[in-house]
């Protein structure tokens, strides 16, 4: 029988972080539905907090990350092992922001690009109706408004999870032993969620903005502001969100 934890809203999940634990002490089964749109609230929540409060310094948080960002993340079920092998790739998940490049870093020893992030989702708008433009002299033409908001947890610490290498496979992976028929709905269903438990750090959120200025040939002002969660990442989840069944707990390596 579905269990829906009302206290476990959509995107965020908070427990107490006293002890090592307490990610085992919480709740083992998580919310049959999240709502994209939580993210949005969580982010002014927390970058509304200056400075941010103690509680918020200790609390452990659960992003729900957006796998349908990108082609990271695949899943394959293995009817001769009866395993259902979930992997999310992070290679190419590395923050191109003058924040996170490190310019001494050697790259036989460590990134330049220190911070790697998980996409948790985003948001289009628009902020004013179209309007009617000159952009070139006796050219005019209906130039359309939009803005896109992409949020992402920012983490410094991947390796903590695995051993550095250049290997296009690296990434967070988890083999689930299942019948055929519960991997199967599982996949065709898509009903598999993941979840990135983090504790906030200082700077604890940044972001960027890039504006792209409406030509004849793409008449639309286009801006793209990315919003980041700064923190450490302490484990991933893999659950089924029709049961709210935890299937895989992804930890460190390294503590």
């Amino acid at each position: 029988m579905q269990r829906t934890l009302k206290f476990l809203a959509a995107m965020l999940l908070c427990l107490s972080g006293h002890a090592a634990a307490s990610f085992d002490i919480a709740a083992q089964s998580l919310p049959a539905g999240y709502a994209g749109d939580d993210i949005k609230k969580w982010y002014g929540e927390i970058s509304a907090s200056v400075p941010v409060g103690a509680s918020t310094k200790e609390e452990v948080f659960a992003f729900a990350v957006d796998l349908d960002a990108g082609p990271n993340f695949s899943q394959e079920y293995d009817a001769a092992s009866g395993k259902l092998e979930l992997r999310y790739n992070m290679v190419f998940n590395q923050i191109a922001e003058g924040w996170s490049w490190d310019e001494r870093a050697d790259p036989n020893q460590r990134d330049y690009y220190r911070f790697k992030f998980l996409p948790l989702g985003f948001e289009i708008a628009s902020k004013r109706a179209p309007e009617v433009v000159e952009l070139y002299p006796g050219k005019t033409v209906e130039v359309k408004n939009r803005w896109r908001y992409e949020y992402f947890l920012a983490f410094d610490n991947l390796y903590d999870f695995y051993a550095r290498k250049v290997d296009d496979d690296a990434g967070f992976g988890a083999s689930v032993t299942m019948k055929a028929e519960e991997a199967r709905q599982l996949v065709e269903g898509k009903t598999l969620r993941a979840l990135a438990l983090c504790r906030l750090k200082p700077p604890y959120h940044t972001e960027s903005n890039t504006f792209w200025k409406a030509t004849f040939a793409e008449p639309v002002d286009y801006t793209l502001r990315k919003r980041y969660l700064v923190g450490d990442l302490l484990e991933v989840w893999f659950y089924d969100s029709a049961s709210g069944k935890v299937l895989a707990k992804v930890r460190r390596n390294r503590q």
